[in-house]
């Protein structure tokens, strides 16, 4: 049975409950464990069938996708850090693999057969927590990187997806399994997109930096016309 829907004010309270636990010393795995039960993350496992879990977490192969197209098509140069194509292959396919495990984990999805998630005892908060601290970790590093060699206007241009993740923790804290997971399975594709927009032409520094340059210029240029 799902969770009963959470106010907008006991959303608030547990957030100014947990930064004033952070303030006192307490434990950020401890904090973030209270966050994600008020959350609801458990009414994932219970809400969505095992052919919505399978589907979720297949929105996580674009960015192995865009590992494999990288380095299939610039081969492994790393003549600069910025376009260094295995840097960039091995961050989006780190991306893509540490966020299949963790979602994999959320849903308690089970690859070997449609079998309860009743079966495996207690919902793992404190492995998910973990699993959590990670997948942000690889993402948002990625991010930093990928801003730092682009420039000021095409990572503002680029940050439209994160309005996809804020919607898709909004649904699933309404009590809305469902949502959650088509909304989140968009943020994962929308934000590879992004990954490949930006990462491409910094890819093609290492073949020809004329039309790289020229094109991350470009690209600049039509954001801060916007």
């Amino acid at each position: 049975k799902l969770q009963t829907r959470p106010s907008p004010c006991a959303h608030m309270a547990s957030l100014f409950i947990g930064l004033q636990t952070l303030l006192n010393g307490g434990s950020p795995l401890a904090v973030l464990r209270t966050r994600q039960k008020r959350l609801g993350v458990e009414a994932l496992a219970e809400g969505l069938t095992w052919l919505e879990k399978a589907l979720f977490l297949a929105t996580n192969l674009p960015y192995l996708a865009i590992s494999l197209v990288l380095m299939s098509r610039f081969g492994p140069k790393c003549l600069a850090l910025c376009g260094c194509v295995p840097l960039h292959s091995a961050w989006a396919a780190i991306i893509a693999v540490v966020s299949t495990i963790f979602h994999a984990a959320q849903v308690r999805f089970t690859c070997c057969g449609r079998g309860g998630h009743h079966d495996n005892g207690p919902y793992p908060f404190d492995r998910l927590v973990k699993l959590l601290l990670c997948d942000v970790s690889c993402a948002a590093s990625y991010a930093v990187f990928l801003s730092a060699c682009s420039g000021l206007w095409a990572s503002l241009r680029m940050a439209w997806p994160l309005l996809l993740l804020i919607a898709s923790v909004l649904l699933r804290a309404s009590g809305s399994p469902r949502g959650y997971a088509v909304m989140h399975g968009v943020w994962h594709l929308a934000s590879a997109w992004v990954i490949l927009w930006v990462a491409w032409p910094l890819a093609e520094l290492q073949t020809s930096p004329d039309v790289a340059f020229g094109l991350l210029e470009a690209r600049g240029g039509e954001a801060a016309g916007q």
